[in-house]
């Protein structure tokens, strides 16, 4: 488990890769809602090599 505090004009993408540190082990899925569905959430969790559960935004349509 990793936690964070941050101000909230700060985006959860922002304090991802910090929150990813916070672990000597490999971190195999990360478990988000649709607030972190972002391109830059994406590429943090892709360089980790981790699996991301993200519920899509409402309306939004999936990109392959």
């Amino acid at each position: 488990m990793a936690v964070t505090l941050s101000a909230p004009n700060v985006t959860d993408a922002e304090v991802l890769s910090n929150l990813l540190t916070q672990t000597y082990r490999r971190i195999n899925v990360t478990s988000d809602d649709g607030a972190d569905d972002t391109r830059q959430y994406y590429e943090t969790i892709r360089i980790k090599r981790a699996v991301p559960l993200i519920l899509p935004r409402r309306g939004q349509l999936l990109e392959s």
